[in-house]
């Protein structure tokens, strides 16, 4: 019997829903998809604009108590602009990682999650996407 699988969500664990939807939102240029009303208490889901995988946001009130196994990477064609957006949105400055030929910045979300902005890594990737202006995309809200 043959079968099919592939990876749908990257779950992250966060202590308030609604901030977190808005948080992760802009912060991936995401938008908030439906969930079963009966879940929507539990987990919120977001749509990345040029990804098939989706974010699922978590509420736990379990205790962050170590370093993430798993975690996001961000590219940028300017890792210190992108920092600075970032930290408009809430995030914090955690540890500038100079080591084994890279240079980039370990940010914690609002909840203490860990994610990493660094510099391009998929050129022809990165360029399909638009630019951030001011600490907002180049599409509105409205464009989505």
């Amino acid at each position: 019997m043959s079968h099919r699988s592939r990876l749908c969500h990257f779950v992250i664990d966060v202590t308030d829903l609604d901030h977190a939807t808005s948080f992760w939102s802009g912060v991936l240029d995401a938008t908030e998809e439906t969930v079963n009303p009966q879940s929507r208490h539990v987990y919120r889901r977001l749509r990345l604009p040029d990804s098939e995988i989706r974010i699922l946001l978590q509420a736990t009130t379990d205790r962050k108590l170590s370093k993430e196994r798993m975690h996001l990477d961000i590219e940028t064609d300017d890792v210190e602009a992108e920092v600075c957006r970032l930290e408009a949105l809430g995030a914090v400055r955690c540890d500038h990682q100079r080591e084994r030929g890279y240079d980039f910045w370990v940010l914690r979300d609002p909840w203490g999650n860990e994610f990493c902005v660094l510099q391009t890594e998929f050129p022809d990737l990165l360029a399909r996407r638009p630019a951030w202006d001011n600490g907002r995309t180049a599409r509105t809200r409205l464009d989505r």
